[in-house]
């Protein structure tokens, strides 16, 4: 039974670790996005 629990745990926290790598890497995505944009804008 415990040993089955913590399989669990496990899985939880490395799709919760998955789903914030995901969100970090999005953000970064968005973020490195936005400043190429306004670099363009600036350069022209």
């Amino acid at each position: 039974m415990s040993d089955n629990k913590g399989k669990e745990l496990a899985t939880v926290s490395v799709y919760l670790n998955t789903g914030i790598v995901a969100g970090l890497f999005g953000i970064g995505f968005v973020v490195a996005a936005l400043v190429f944009g306004v670099l363009t804008l600036v350069i022209r």
